[in-house]
This record gives C-alpha cells, structure tokens and sequence, in this order.
C-alpha cells in the first residue's frame, strides 16, 4: 500500500512467518532509507540488542507501577521483528512509531488463515483482513494509535524520503485515515506511564506460549534464513517434515515402539486436514497435529510429537532458572523476583486450554518404583496382544497348507471340467496351441501346528528374557520366546514393555518342558536355533511353519531331519513391515490383577 510518494506501509498481523516474508522480498525489490515499526517507543533501546541475540530469543519485558506485565517477544517470524532486521541488514535506521503506552485493544475475531497468501496474493488477503476488521465497529485504542502512528510517519517524511512503514492490520485503517486528514505532526497526547523494561531469554520450554507459530516452524524459518540455498519456505511442507522426523527420531531413540510406515504417515496428515477443515482453518493448531498423530500413531507418538512441535534448536546457555517463564497469560520474572500476569503484545488471538489425554512415560524414580514393588512370581500376558499373536499364527498356518497344496498341484489339458480354476501361466505359455490348461489342487493332508518365527538371530545379548508360557485356555497356545528385558521399560505399576527377538507357538496347548533349560544334545549356535528345534522337537506334525528374514541354513535343515520334519519357510518379508513391528511389542503383567488398569497405560 503506497500511502504516499515517500511512504510505503506493510499491514501486518504478529507472529506469522508469512508477512515476515512478504517484508524481506519488499525490502530486497526496493530500497528505503528508513523502516518504521509499530512497536511502543520505550522498547526502541533494547530493541537492537535483543534482536542481535537472535537466533536465542529473547523477550523484553515492560513493567509500570500499577497493572499487569507486558512483554515483547523477539519472534523470527514477526514481520516487525523482520522489519528491524532487515534496517541492519541494509544499514538504515529504524524507529518505533507506535503508541507510547502497552495498551492493547480487544483480541481480534478470526481472519483469513495467512496461508491464504500463496493463492491470492498479499494484497487481496490483506483488503480481505482490513474489511474484516472494519465491521467489528469502531475501536477507541485502535484509533488513538492510529492517530498517534500518523504523526510519527508526518514526522518521518520531513527526514526521509522512502519510508517503509510496518503497521498492525488493526492500525492501518486509523492510520490511514488520519495522515490523508494532514493530521499534525506534532499533536499532543497523554502523558504515557513510565515503564522499567528488561531483556531476558526466554526459556526454552515456555517458547510455545510466547511465539506465533510452533516452536518447530520457527526453527525450520530460522534455518532458511541462514541458509542461501535453502528450499522456499512453507508451513505445510513444515509440518509433513513434523510428522516425519518425529517418526524417524521416535524409531532410532526408542527400540520398542512401532515404525510407522509412509502409509500410516500419509494417514495422519490426512486426518489432520480433516480435523482442520472442520476447525474451518487452512492451518492446523497444535491440538490438531497431537490428536492426529496419537489417532494414528497411539500415544507414545502423540508425545513425541508434541515435545518436536515445541523443540526450538537455539536457546541461551545460561541457567534455566533465571529466564522468563511464559504461559498463556502469567510471566515469571526472575530478575524481579515475580509472578504476575502478562501480556503478550504480539498475540492477536485469545488463547484457550483444551485438554487432550496423553500418558508421558514414567520418570526414572516412577520407574524405580515400579520395579521395586514388581512380584517375580506373578507374570501374564496382555489379553489384546493375545488375540493379536493368535490370529497371526491362525494366519501362517492357513498360509504353510496353501503353499503345500500349491507344491502339489497339477496343471493338465481341459477336457470336461475347469477342475479347480484356469491355470493362466500354461495357458499362456501354450497359446499358439489353443489348448486351455486347468489346475487340480490335492486335498489338503495334514495340519500345522506349530509355527517359529524369527525376528533377530543375531543380537542374542540384546534378548535375556528367555521363557515359556502355557495357555489359559484351549483356544491360546503354548509360547515359547527369547525378548528384551522386561525391567528395562516399566510404563506402569505392574507393566513391562518388551519386544520378541524370536518366539514359537505350538497349537492346540499342551505342557512342555522349557528349551532354554532343557538339554538337547546338539551344539546351538544362537537363541533363533534353539526356539527352530523346541519347535521341531515338540511338533507332533510333519510340516513345521518357518517364518524368518532368511531361509534356514544347514544346520536347522539337519537338525529338521533328525527329527523327521520339514521346515517351510515363509520369508518375514512378505508381511507387511508395520505388521510385524506391532507383532513385536508386547506387554508383561505382573498378576492377572493388572488387567484391570492395564489399557489405560498400553493404550492401543
């Protein structure tokens, strides 16, 4: 908006990465010999010390003798803050020009999501914004400081002459108004209170409350800002970014949880726009992304989703206990000895508390406890991971007779009757003939009752939990497995995550003695051998299910022998990898009792 030959204003709105960009491509098409900000004057001393501690932010407080805190947070993303940078960048002078006072009007009334911006430009979102300002009636303050903003630019253009002027939405119009009406540079005002201001570092947990955007989203703005080469900034391609590298850090730090696929990725961003189309926003809240990612992740993700959000990578080196603690509307000031409520002059929205229901992981004196109180006569399973174990292993032995009875099929002429179906490869392969080909499948012979599977053979240190479990009833079976330690992972009282190295399931139940106990009489190499030959050794069928990342090697294909079965091996590969990390994780109860509460620690 050229508001004059010699002054170009900018409305903006605070905290938001958008405007922040569209005042760095103003400032790199067009040279200005002076950038003004709305900002009070009695923050101006401080303002250039706070901003070159960047990237640490910083806030500057102001206190007058009566009233509330009020605070300034040096945010990347604020457009003034960018406006200010950019003078040192270019080496002119800036000047606050706002109100001398910290009073602020009435929070604003939602307004176009500034993502809007890629699609209709800066200037038609910002008439969109002004229009929707302008019918929520007349606003006394807003005036006031408009009126005050258009003395100050009066004043500038007698010195300068290619101003760039950074105004709040809400003191555009006002602004405005009053400089077309020639208001007089040097009008009277109030005498403004004396305010104490201080520069302090924010702490770094507290960022949430006093940035614009996620904590994240900054440091992936700051990030390109140093960054010449960087890709173009988007908050959308941001939170993808969220969701991803919180997936990658979860995975790589933690053992024991499940790997999300890209597939469940692409699940919870799309349930994340769901949740945000119904908010009627473009951009989602913090309480959406956390929603999605636990409806898709469970809770453990959900968490870490929430601490990556509010992760910023810079912060101050000094002690923790001397900086600014920030909530939505309460400031601990240290270097006064305070607690007062604050506020935030660059929040134009009202914040509010929602609760969402998230179990972080136990501390270590939690967890200590736990262990202490553990009974080590009294151990169960998980009912829900029971059923899941047993319809995979319903699975594999549905899947070993089928690729028996494929084995076994013969392919011949049709003569009379398609018999079990055409079979399409012979067909094909004798087209020029014109014969068609079917397939007879033998009847199924035999059953499979017991089925290894194999998830690591090699890292046999990493598995010390080595034991088997009996059935509670006819329809589970009999468990033999090798597992982390239960003790390294206690989530709750009585609640022990682990994961399967490697684990047999033989069904219908019956009592056998325990492997790893038991003398063989064969030389076992590692832990994956001995569950294969408990499983051979224990079988009462002929064919016993297989199922690892590698096909078993010589030594279990003799010990099969010996034994008078044949291992089928169903490579672990054709499973899908989500699948097969859910198999892994599972749960250790100290005592049926447990059940009760259990869920509302595993969760999902």
């Amino acid at each position: 908006m050229q508001l004059d030959r010699s002054i170009t204003v900018v409305p903006i709105l605070h905290g938001k990465a958008a405007f922040s960009r569209v005042i760095r491509k103003r400032c790199l098409e067009a040279a200005f010999d002076c950038v003004a900000v709305d900002l009070p004057e009695h923050f101006e001393p401080l303002l250039a010390g706070a901003i070159e501690a960047l990237p640490v932010i910083h806030a500057l407080v102001a206190r007058e003798a009566t009233g509330p805190l009020h605070y300034l947070p040096i945010d990347p993303c604020d457009a003034t803050i960018e406006a200010i940078r950019q003078s040192f960048q270019h080496h002119v002078p800036f000047y606050c020009i706002g109100y001398p006072t910290c009073e602020k009007g009435e929070p604003l009334t939602a307004l176009p999501d500034e993502q809007a911006i890629a699609s209709l430009g800066f200037d038609a979102y910002s008439t969109l914004c002004l229009q929707s300002i302008a019918t929520g009636g007349n606003h006394p303050v807003d005036e006031l400081h408009g009126r005050h903003i258009a003395g100050k630019l009066r004043r500038l253009q007698e010195k300068f002459h290619d101003i760039l002027a950074v105004i709040h939405l809400r003191h555009v119009p006002y602004a405005v108004r009053y400089f077309q009406r020639n208001a007089p540079p040097n009008e009277t005002f109030p005498t403004p209170p004396v305010y104490t201001v201080i520069d302090q570092p924010v702490h770094p947990d507290h960022l949430y409350f006093a940035l614009g955007e996620l904590p994240f989203i900054t440091g992936k703005y700051e990030r390109e800002r140093y960054d010449l080469f960087a890709e173009p900034f988007d908050p959308i391609t941001s939170l993808k970014d969220l969701f991803r590298e919180t997936r990658d850090d979860y995975s790589e730090a933690a053992d024991d949880v499940t790997t999300l696929s890209p597939v469940r990725i692409q699940a919870a961003l799309t349930f994340l726009r769901n949740l945000t189309v119904r908010s009627a926003c473009l951009l989602p809240s913090l309480f959406d992304i956390v929603e999605a990612a636990k409806g898709v992740g469970g809770n453990s993700y959900g968490i870490r989703i929430l601490k990556n959000a509010k992760y910023y990578p810079w912060f101050s080196l000094d002690d923790r206990a001397e900086m600014l603690g920030i909530g939505i509307d309460r400031m601990r000031v240290p270097a006064w000895g305070i607690t007062e409520r604050a506020i935030n002059l660059f929040r134009d929205h009202q914040l509010f508390w929602k609760s969402i229901s998230l179990r972080p992981d136990p501390s270590e004196e939690r967890a200590k406890q736990y262990r202490y109180r553990w009974n080590p006569f009294g151990m169960c399973s998980h009912i829900p991971e029971d059923l899941t174990i047993e319809r995979f292993n319903g699975t594999v032995r549905r899947k070993t007779l089928k690729i028996l009875m494929e084995d076994h099929a013969r392919t011949e002429k049709f003569r009379t009757s398609v018999k079990d179906g055409i079979d399409i490869r012979d067909t094909l392969r004798f087209w020029h003939t014109g014969e068609i080909y079917v397939r007879e499948l033998p009847p199924s012979r035999g059953k499979v009752d017991t089925v290894i599977i194999i998830f690591d053979a090699i890292h046999d240190e990493r598995f010390p939990h080595r034991t088997t479990w009996y059935a509670e009833h006819p329809e589970e079976s009999t468990l033999t497995f090798y597992a982390t330690d239960p003790f390294e992972r206690l989530i709750g009282p009585g609640i022990a995550r682990c994961r399967y190295g490697g684990l047999s399931l033989l069904f219908p139940p019956r009592p056998i003695p325990d492997i790893f106990q038991l003398e063989t009489g064969h030389e076992l190499p590692n832990l994956a051998t001995r569950v294969a030959l408990g499983g051979l050794m224990f079988s009462r069928e002929k064919i016993v299910a297989y199922v690892a990342p590698e096909r078993p090697g010589a030594l279990l294909g003799n010990l099969a022998r010996f034994h008078h079965k044949r291992l089928l091996w169903i490579p672990l590969a054709t499973f899908s990898q989500e699948t097969v990390q859910k198999l892994r994780q599972f749960h250790i109860l100290n005592g049926k009792t447990v059940r009760s509460w259990a869920a509302r620690f595993i969760g999902e």
